[in-house]
């Protein structure tokens, strides 16, 4: 009975450990300019990218898969990108991203943090030659309902078979 209880949930365990190393994260973000001429100007988004070529060692810069963020009425993308939109990670932390556009009004530049996703910022440039800052929140995005439930009729199922082989 202990073995084969001990088997399912080790078996659990492996998946939910498989799954959660390297997969595709998804963060929301969204900030505030706090000077010049767009001061109080809010903005919000997402970044996407695929975790798997991250050595946890170091510096490492990963392309993102997908960024989507409004500012002002506008929508900007990766198509956008002025140049290759990147997370920063340092050590295998998370620090932010790397992403600026080159036109429109005002030029965006997202900042990754150096040593902590808490130093990361945004700053502009407007067409008139002033420029602000502000700050930008990362936050995980929460998982998609699916995934959840996926997730536990699989410990369920195999809590199931485990329970018939007793």
């Amino acid at each position: 009975m202990n073995k084969v209880l001990r088997t399912a949930l080790l078996t659990g365990a492996l998946a939910f450990s498989a799954q959660s190393q390297a997969a595709l994260q998804v963060w929301d973000f969204y900030g505030a300019f706090d000077s010049g001429v767009f001061d109080g100007a809010s903005y919000s988004g997402s970044i996407a990218f695929d975790d798997a070529m991250l050595s946890g060692t170091g510096e490492d810069w990963i392309a993102l898969s997908d960024f989507s963020m409004t500012l002002l009425g506008k929508s900007y993308t990766l198509a956008d990108a002025a140049a290759t939109a990147e997370a920063a990670f340092l050590d295998g932390v998370f620090l932010g991203v790397g992403y600026s556009v080159s036109t429109g009004d005002p030029l965006i530049t997202l900042v990754a943090g150096q040593f902590d996703l808490s130093e990361a910022f945004s700053a502009y440039d407007s067409a008139s030659g002033l420029s602000g800052a502000g700050s930008l929140v990362f936050a995980p995005a929460v998982p998609e309902p699916e995934g959840w439930m996926l997730m536990a009729g699989g410990l369920l199922l195999t809590g199931a078979i485990a329970r018939r082989r007793m």
